[in-house]
Parts: structure tokens; C-alpha cells; sequence
């Protein structure tokens, strides 16, 4: 049986990153559903009906709208994805999980852009017994999963020291990203502070920040200008080696501790291993995790529990920023 998938929002990781010639693997939602044996997308929607047509051209899709409602009524799909800008998504969410078809939602983040109506969609979501998952895509990719099993040996590179961060395009929109993977791979954040990059702080500023997790690390985040260049970058310094997450976490690089060559009766952190490419097919492994959830009950590698809390650190960060102060908080 294959499961009546469709999305609402028809722009770049909808479909439009597909036409890309640089981007080689499945990189949109559109492309994940059409590529998984398990799914089939059965209609497509966007403000713009242009993009929807366009989409849906490119992929093969009978149904084409330019309402939500409309097509959720029509269409009836058990799976959806939300692809639209982050300010209308709780909205959308909101009204999607009143249609008794709806079964599971892929969200872009931000899944809402307050701790209080995040709060209220998976409250809703429970109630329902709705999955929902969240575009955090590189839990799913193959390279990050073995990555956070390989720093869970500590016999790899040890305890966790530090680590630190580069990034673009606002705290929560794209800062997100890199707070989920923090919590994935180091644990939980229990204390920020966050620090303005520029005098002014919008909706969704980029900001740095310093973090401090339950396990004793530390770590801070720089926030950069997107006008001159993106970055996505994560170094994680451990007692016995080092872990560099480059190129958007394309590549990563692990290595260990050797003599130093330069220096007599001292040690030193030696490149062993850099592998790029993991990052291949990351929405097409979400689909299928949903698919997997869905047949089994489980819970998705990325859950709407696991945004709530990027936001509630994104929000707190943004928070700080403005006052001054430090924020603790305890995880729920």
C-alpha cells in the first residue's frame, strides 16, 4: 500500500532545489515522495499557482491548487508536508490536523515561531495521534547517524570538551539547524547567553551565542552576515580527538591524538579520516522514517518534541541577546 502524500508550498526545498544542476541527490520534499517506493504525491499546492503547476509538471502530480483547504478536502492526502514561509506555519499546521485524513506532517522549520503555539500544535498533534516531523535534515543523513553513534564510544575521541559554530540566516530559521544537531550529538543545552552581531534585532536576528550542556561542555556560536557568504560549520573538541563538521556537513572530518611532529615529548591532533557526500538523499531517508512510523508506531528520528525544544533554545538565545542575561532552563 502506498500512502496519498501531498505539499503545500512549491518554492525552493519544495521542488525548485531539484532543477538545481549542482544539487545531485534528493533534496526536496517533492522529489523524497516521489522517489520513496512507499509514497505517492498525489497533489501539490501554492499560493502561487504558477509554482504549483510548474511543480507539478516537473513530478508528474494530477491534482494541482492553489488552496490548502481545497486540496486537503479534495485530495484527501494522509501525508503532508509544510513548505511555506516560516511565519504562516503554525497556522497552516493548525488547520491541517482538523481533516480526519491527515495521518502525518513533515514541517520546514521553524514548527512555529513562539514556545506557546509549538506547544499547542504537538498538544493538538498528541490528541490526534498525528505524527510529526521535522525538516531537521541532517539527523537523517547517513553521515551524521554514524557520526552520533561513533562520539557516543567514547573510546573514539573521548568526553566532550567544547564546541563551537558558524552560521547564517537568522537564529531560528537557520541557527536552528545547528542547535538541533548540538542536542543531537553532544546532549542538552541547559544555559545560553546570547550576544547581538549587529545593533539591530528583528523577529529572527542572527546572533552569537554561548551554550553550556548537561554533560559539562561548552560551546559558542557565532552568527555571520549572510550578505557576504553562507557557512554551516561545527567543531567538537573531545579529551582524546576532534570532530569537524565543513561544507554544511557535507564533509566531515575526524581526528585523533599522535605525537606532535614538531615538537618533542608533546601530543597533537592528526587528521585520520575526512568523508564527504553523506548528505545524499537526507529528505528521501525523512520520508521514509515517516513511512516507517506510520507502519510501526515509533517515533521519528526528528519529532515535533525535538523542534519544540530548537525553538525554545533559538527563542532564549534571541532573548538573551536583547536583555543581557543568562538563561537557564530545564528540559522538559
Amino acid at each position: 500500500m502506498k500512502y496519498r502524500a501531498a505539499i503545500i508550498g512549491c518554492g525552493k526545498i519544495g521542488s525548485e532545489f531539484s532543477d538545481d544542476p549542482r544539487i545531485k541527490d534528493i533534496y526536496t520534499h517533492s522529489g523524497a515522495y516521489s522517489s520513496c517506493p512507499d509514497t505517492n504525491l498525489i497533489a501539490v499546492c501554492d499560493s502561487d499557482l504558477g509554482k504549483a503547476q510548474k511543480c507539478a509538471n516537473r513530478w508528474g502530480v494530477p491534482e494541482v491548487y492553489s488552496d490548502f483547504r481545497t486540496m486537503l478536502e479534495e485530495s484527501r492526502p494522509e501525508i503532508i508536508s509544510v513548505c511555506t514561509p516560516d511565519a504562516t506555519h503554525y497556522q497552516i499546521i493548525q488547520e491541517i490536523m482538523e481533516y480526519n485524513c491527515i495521518r502525518a506532517i513533515f514541517a520546514e522549520k521553524p514548527l512555529a515561531l513562539n514556545i506557546s503555539e509549538a506547544k499547542e500544535l504537538i498538544h493538538r498533534a498528541q490528541e490526534k495521534k498525528i505524527i510529526v516531523s521535522v525538516n531537521y535534515f541532517r539527523r537523517y543523513a547517513p553521515n551524521h547517524r554514524e557520526l552520533s553513534l561513533f562520539l557516543q564510544d567514547k573510546t573514539n575521541i573521548g568526553e566532550i570538551q567544547t564546541v563551537s559554530g558558524y552560521y547564517t540566516k537568522g537564529i531560528l530559521h537557520n541557527g536552528s539547524h545547528w542547535l538541533d544537531l548540538a542536542r543531537f550529538l553532544i546532549g542538552e543545552i541547559n544555559l545560553v547567553q546570547g550576544f547581538p552581531v549587529t545593533s539591530i534585532i528583528t523577529d529572527d536576528p542572527t546572533v552569537s551565542a554561548y551554550l553550556l550542556f548537561n554533560n559539562g561542555a561548552s560551546g559558542f556560536l557565532f552568527g555571520c552576515d549572510e550578505k557576504m557568504f553562507d557557512i554551516f560549520e561545527m567543531d567538537i573538541i573531545g579529551t582524546k580527538g576532534r570532530i569537524r563538521i565543513l561544507d554544511s556537513g557535507h564533509t566531515i572530518e575526524k581526528y585523533h591524538v599522535e605525537d606532535d611532529p614538531n615538537y618533542s615529548g608533546y601530543l597533537a591532533l592528526a587528521i585520520g579520516l575526512r568523508n564527504s557526500g553523506g548528505l545524499t538523499d537526507s529528505l528521501l531517508h525523512a520520508v521514509e522514517d515517516i513511512v516507517r512510523c506510520l507502519k510501526t508506531g515509533g517515533e521519528p528520528i526528528c519529532s515535533g518534541l525535538d523542534g519544540l525544544e530548537a525553538l525554545r533554545i533559538g527563542q532564549s538565545i534571541r532573548e538573551s541577546a536583547l536583555t543581557g542575561k543568562k538563561i537557564v532552563f530545564h528540559n522538559e
